[in-house]
């Protein structure tokens, strides 16, 4: 295996700047996460490594090889794409032999190469059917072993699982982080669900408009996100966000209510000199409680909120709120009485809060 260079990697499409100087190391055996919303850049990323997109300026680095100008064939990688691309007229073995095929490999290592993978990935008893007779999952499984079977240096994964159904989504992201495990590999994934990216990843990077956000382990990018995108975008549901002004006592103070901070809030208020200010307010909806259900509840730590519609979940009940006209979803207490149309008391967790700059939208820190 190896680690993946992309320095000052720069990719325009006519007038369109598709990525935008993209600097970053993947390191060997690394599973990292290209993740943001669609045209954001991260397919276009993937196909300048595998060679299939020219890239505008900039350099990429497979190993310790420089592979601007290396033909995708010859650069070690193998891809695994979001329509699986087997031939229908061949059988399971044979899509997963042809690549060893075209490269002259003994016919030997070609079988003892295929009878792994298919072990790995427990589609032994599937090798002489077509693509027609199999499941959607099943032909995703052949179009890893597909990969698995070249060795080759690096995974290059974009969006295998759109195609799969939910709870079949689960069952493979749990089989690629196993099989990233039991191969030592270093794979590139690329994704638009955040939730594949927080389940299967060593570090995410997030991307909108061509440009890089941040990149970070899930949880650190999830405790810290730099600004209003990445913490609107990693989280499901998505975090809440109120504009609210901090006052000469620390506290946050919105048309509705005011809330105290705590200590580490209180710092980063003075460290930011932010008293007086309008700033944007962060709150995730695990972190808000039916306040009936909240030891602790005190109006210093409460909003209140009109109750649009609620989910119960079984775990859980998700509250989508109206909070002076601004629209947030909360994760309550399954017993919880939340109804249309009612006012809900809400216990905020006051040390899960974040503060953006309603300017720059940049986290404060």
């Amino acid at each position: 295996m190896a680690r993946v260079v992309l320095k000052d990697l720069y990719k325009k499409f006519d007038e369109v700047v598709a990525v935008n100087n993209m600097n970053t190391v993947i390191e060997d055996q690394e599973f990292v996460v290209l993740v943001g919303p669609s045209g954001c850049g991260k397919t276009t990323t993937l196909r300048m490594i595998a060679g299939l997109e020219e890239i505008t300026a900039g350099e990429i680095y497979i190993g310790d090889r420089k592979v601007n100008d290396v033909p995708p064939k010859d650069r070690d990688i193998a891809m695994v794409f979001q329509n699986y691309a087997l031939y229908p007229h061949m059988n399971v073995y044979d899509n997963m032999a042809f690549g060893l095929k075209l490269r002259k490999t003994p016919k030997a290592e070609i079988e003892k190469r295929v009878s792994e993978a298919a072990k790995i990935l427990a589609i032994e008893e599937l090798l002489k059917r077509k693509p027609k007779q199999l499941s959607g999952g099943q032909r995703q499984r052949v179009a890893l072993g597909r990969a698995i079977v070249r060795n080759p240096k690096v995974f290059l994964m974009d969006e295998p699982l759109s195609n799969l159904d939910a709870k079949l989504r689960v069952q493979m992201r749990t089989e690629i982080a196993k099989l990233h495990k039991r191969l030592n590999a270093t794979i590139v994934y690329v994704t638009h669900d955040q939730t594949e990216a927080m389940t299967m990843a060593d570090r995410i990077i997030i991307m909108k408009d061509g440009i890089v956000q941040q990149i970070g382990k899930p949880q650190e990018v999830y405790d810290h996100p730099v600004n209003i995108f990445v913490a609107g975008f990693i989280g499901s549901p998505a975090m809440n966000f109120l504009d609210v002004t901090v006052t000469d006592k620390y506290t946050l103070k919105h048309k509705n209510f005011e809330i105290d901070t705590p200590e580490k809030i209180k710092k980063v208020i003075d460290n930011n000199n932010i008293k007086g200010k309008e700033v944007i307010m962060g709150i995730r909806p695990e972190n808000l409680e039916d306040s009936a259900f909240a030891q602790n509840a005190k109006p210093s730590n409460t909003i209140t909120a009109n109750v649009e519609v609620t989910e119960p979940m079984g775990a859980e009940i998700y509250a989508y709120l109206d909070v002076d006209g601004v629209l947030m979803t909360a994760r309550v207490n399954p017993r919880s009485q939340a109804k249309y149309g009612e006012l809900l008391s809400l216990y905020v967790d006051l040390d899960t809060i974040h503060l953006f700059n309603k300017e720059t939208e940049m986290a404060y820190i």
